[in-house]
């Protein structure tokens, strides 16, 4: 009788190892870099251009760009030298305003957005999306603005925005 429970007890002990290296593997190769969750990859992309050369991308030197309320101001960028900028929206308003300062001059832009909230994965949840209506802006060195692609989704990489600067 005891040689009986033995085997039965080796018999378990194999398949226990099998079933554990099974669920192992499982947890160690069922992501691949495509499930990887990319954080804060939903940006509105916004590019410089000169009013003289309205066809080619302008550096835009010194600048600083303040977020404000989300839910508090932030610097974007401090006394940097910029010609594409990448800028968060509001998940709480539809609209999300940012201050470009380009040395003495201070320019307001005003985003005018509706968002919707969007299934990504069951590993990343859920992400916000955006659409953009509307760009308003104050007009201190800021000529005119174009939006080029209005949504903005999660990961992906389209220049929406192109602002032209006197």
């Amino acid at each position: 009788m005891s040689s009986k429970l033995l085997y039965l007890f080796l018999i378990i002990k194999i398949n226990l190892k099998i079933f554990i290296a099974l669920v192992l593997s499982v947890f160690l190769y069922g992501c691949t870099a495509d499930d990887m969750c990319l954080s804060n990859q939903n940006a509105l992309h916004a590019n410089f251009f000169s009013m003289e050369e309205p066809q080619k991308t302008i550096a835009v030197e010194k600048i600083t760009v303040l977020g404000l309320g989300m839910p508090e101001d932030y610097t974007v960028y401090k006394d940097e030298t910029v010609s594409k900028m990448f800028l968060k929206l509001s998940y709480t308003a539809d609209t999300t305003t940012y201050v470009i300062i380009k040395q003495t001059l201070k320019d307001t832009l005003q985003f005018v957005h509706s968002k919707t909230l969007d299934f990504t994965s069951r590993k990343c949840g859920f992400n916000f999306n955006f659409k953009l209506d509307t760009v308003l802006f104050a007009g201190i060195f800021i000529d005119s603005i174009a939006i080029k692609h209005q949504t903005v989704k999660y990961n992906e990489n389209f220049d929406n925005v192109e602002i032209y600067i006197y």
